[in-house]
């Protein structure tokens, strides 16, 4: 029996949501940051960096307490339950064309690294140095298998590769800029901080690199009730005080509230994954520009094809996109299957599972092998669907929540209400300041495309 899952089959160890999450973060998008700390400076590269992962943790704890509260098991159920069927059915579109392009692309990766290494290994003109045949062979044999799988939980041991491969490319470029700072010091061209358009550029890499909004959501439903402390034997579920209670004050109820042991859990989850995320992010970022003041969208490609350290890190990334199809595929397939059964009305099944899951894994890959490049089309579905799960939907939850009004019968006469009318206010500031932040993200990115600037590069790992 598996001791990681609880009775009602859902997961009870957080370890694997955490790695779950962290391969739902990391992508080769990682090997960017240098490129994003080019444009805006080490200094600035951190900056940005910590504010994003700030404000990612943040909409991820929102996401959360409203999926809880509505019972949601992915993205578009709780746009539905919340903002109504019509802002479901776009934030469903946004979300298939968002997933279905990054699995395109990782599929493009995989071809990328591996028709080299096939090259080599059977010679240029055989028929397995093929860039289309090599994509075939490693999405049968590996891709396929993995995306059939039912519940993310199954994927917690390729979910490692993605934390593994980060841990090394952070280790690898943080030595080697160690020593050339030792040895030679900072280069004299480096920039310190930068703003204006250069920060946008940034912010836009940044921001779609720390992007796991769709596949919180999931990751949170398959979390047992009562799942394991993370490292020792947890307390009962956590009594919070709010404020000490003043004396002859009285405040009708207690002022304490019971967070479940599921959404503490989750809240960790959610606070590990980002971090580690956040520190292998501005490692690379800040070592990488440090090392190559002058870096392409793809700090691999700076150290050349003879670097044996930099090609254990290309086929790292490789497998990481490997690894990352399958958990991109998971909402993919809930939203197609959703729209089935409330079209045709056909039940879950087995079936249905299996045919979406075919459907979604022909269309990648004829397109990967039809194309490979999506260049500024990635760009702008990514800026689009990625700043609609990111900053409005969010945004939009905090304003619902803070519009609530209570009962006419009910005074505010304790101190918990009038705590929970101030936490009212701060939602209906902070959800407008989401939006008005993802409207800026949008504009300036669809202004640098128009201009033709290069943002959130699309990676080919060569």
């Amino acid at each position: 029996m598996d001791i990681s899952r609880a009775p009602d089959g859902r997961n009870k160890q957080p370890w694997v949501s955490v790695f779950n999450l962290c391969n739902a973060v990391v992508g080769a998008g990682v090997l960017s940051f240098p490129f994003a700390f080019r444009e805006v400076g080490i200094y600035g590269g951190i900056f940005y960096t910590g504010i994003i992962w700030l404000i990612e943790v943040g909409a991820l704890c929102i996401l959360i307490r409203v999926a809880e509260a509505n019972q949601s098991r992915s993205y578009q159920e709780l746009v539905t339950s919340t903002l109504g069927p019509r802002m479901a059915a776009l934030t469903s579109l946004t979300i298939l064309l968002f997933v279905l392009s990054a699995m395109i692309s990782f599929l493009i990766i995989t071809g990328d690294v591996f028709q080299p290494i096939f090259a080599d290994i059977f010679g240029n003109n055989s028929g397995l140095a093929d860039r289309r045949l090599v994509i075939v062979i490693f999405a049968a044999i590996v891709i396929l298998p993995l995306s059939l799988k039912r519940s993310l939980r199954e994927l917690k041991w390729t979910s490692t590769i993605s934390v593994i491969m980060l841990t090394y490319l952070t280790v690898a470029l943080s030595t080697l800029g160690i020593a050339h700072l030792v040895d030679d010091g900072l280069p004299q061209n480096i920039r310190h901080f930068a703003v204006g358009l250069p920060a946008f550029i940034a912010i836009d890499i940044v921001v779609f690199a720390f992007q796991s909004h769709i596949q919180v959501i999931p990751i949170f439903a398959e979390l047992s009730d009562h799942p394991y402390p993370f490292i020792r034997e947890g307390r009962k579920p956590l009594e919070e005080r709010l404020l000490p209670v003043p004396e002859g004050l009285n405040t009708g109820r207690p002022l304490s509230r019971v967070r479940s042991i599921r959404l503490r859990r989750m809240d960790g989850i959610i606070f590990i994954s980002m971090t580690i995320c956040f520190v292998g992010y501005c490692l690379v970022g800040e070592f990488g520009y440090i090392l190559f003041p002058d870096v392409e969208s793809d700090v691999l490609k700076s150290f050349g094809s003879d670097n044996k350290y930099m090609n254990f890190a290309r086929v790292g990334m490789a497998l990481v996109a490997i690894a990352c199809y399958p958990l991109q595929c998971y909402p993919a397939r809930s939203i197609v299957e959703d729209a089935i059964k409330h079209l045709l009305h056909h039940p879950a099944s087995q079936h249905l599972h299996v045919f979406v899951t075919l459907l979604l894994f022909t269309s990648t890959l004829v397109t990967a092998l039809l194309i490979t490049d999506l260049g500024t089309v990635f760009s702008i579905v990514g800026a689009t669907g990625g700043v609609m799960v990111i900053f409005i939907i969010p945004g939009l939850l905090l304003v619902q929540q803070g519009r609530q009004r209570r009962s006419l019968d009910e005074v505010l006469s304790t101190l918990r209400d009038k705590l929970e009318e101030s936490l009212k206010w701060i939602k209906l500031i902070a959800g407008p300041l989401f939006v008005g932040m993802g409207a800026l993200i949008f504009v300036a990115t669809a202004y640098i495309i128009s201009k033709g600037y290069q943002t959130s590069p699309q990676v080919h790992i060569i």
